[in-house]
């Protein structure tokens, strides 16, 4: 295609400001030598490069490629940059953002935006020295490294905040109060995980201790801290709670002292469990740092689906875990 007076005049333009870019030729007994001839060979238009005097051939290399072989403009404008960089670089005369940002507008005004000559990273590059460059770029990891360094200590903290408050409530005479403070404890160790926990609520005739969210699905919790193991009469109760809800509502029930065998077999026989147990071992488990929340609840939600089991223990995922590693 014919070009237009107004791209003449802009491959005229980057003519100019290519022209310290690259030499304009060099000896072909000059081993690794770069220059716009070599350039114009590489992409494939060495036939539109026609020596002489250099701008006037920039120019015409420009021009010949945009109207004869459009498609391959941008490889020869940034194959010419990026040998730019190097040449200029070892006289120390480096290319300037100003420089980059002066062809994208000359590119711009004949329709082209290259991404290359876009990126943010790349111009920043331009403004400093790769030395100085490179130094900015550890000072900037090492400052997001000391953030999750930061992160990482505040949430151990607060576990063992809540691992101190839950030993303190195991040593209460007053298992009511316990129990009413370890919901407390239940909520900070959900949020703390990021499960989206919600308070304990009432629907009329019921109470719910509270609910969390964990892969998009939202599980109702029960906690109940008594001195012996649960019969199954809780474990009736807190099943129709969840039936009555929807049937795709799941629960968790968290029994620190466990529930009898005989309530485990009756709240099962005959009927799909819809929630499942976390004992006051598993639980002391995720406080001691032995596993997260996140890997207890997904590996118990996993036994339930495909074993229908009430109670995976803490100990039955880890063993499984040092054998999956390869452990003894």
């Amino acid at each position: 295609m014919t070009l237009s007076l107004k791209e003449s005049r802009a491959c005229a333009e980057m003519a100019k400001l290519l022209y310290n870019f690259l030499p304009g030729s060099g000896s072909k007994s000059w081993t690794g030598h770069v220059s716009f001839q070599t350039v114009a060979a590489d992409v494939g238009v060495a036939n539109f490069w026609p020596g002489g005097s250099k701008e006037p051939a920039i120019a015409t290399l420009l021009e010949r490629t945009l109207e004869y072989e459009r498609g391959l403009f941008e490889k020869l404008i940034i194959r010419i940059v990026r040998a730019g960089i190097k040449y200029r670089g070892k006289g120390n005369d480096p290319i300037t953002e100003d420089e980059i940002n002066t062809l994208n507008g000359l590119l711009l005004d004949i329709g082209f935006k290259f991404p290359d000559l876009w990126d943010p990273l790349f111009l920043s590059s331009l403004r400093t020295g790769a030395s100085d460059r490179a130094a900015e770029l550890v000072d900037k990891e090492l400052a997001a490294e000391k953030i999750r360094v930061s992160e990482v200590s505040s949430k151990e903290q607060a576990l063992m905040v809540i691992k101190t408050t839950f030993y303190e409530l195991a040593k209460m005479e007053d298992r009511q109060a316990a129990g009413r403070y370890l919901e407390e404890v239940l909520n900070e160790l959900f949020e703390l995980s990021g499960l989206k926990p919600r308070e304990p609520f009432r629907i009329v005739g019921e109470q719910i201790d509270g609910s969390f969210e964990l892969d998009n699905e939202i599980y109702l919790v029960e906690a109940k801290w008594e001195k012996e193991p649960l019969s199954e009469q809780p474990l009736m109760v807190f099943r129709e709670k969840i039936q009555g809800k929807s049937n795709i509502t799941r629960g968790v029930f968290i029994a620190l002292n466990r529930c009898t065998d005989v309530a485990m077999d009756a709240i099962t026989r005959g009927k799909q469990p819809n929630f499942f147990i976390i004992d006051g071992y598993d639980l002391v488990n995720v406080l001691e740092g032995r596993m997260s929340l996140h890997e207890l609840l997904r590996a118990k939600i996993r036994c339930l689906a495909e074993e229908g089991r009430l109670l995976l223990s803490a100990s039955e995922i880890i063993q499984s875990n040092t054998q999956s590693r390869g452990g003894n």
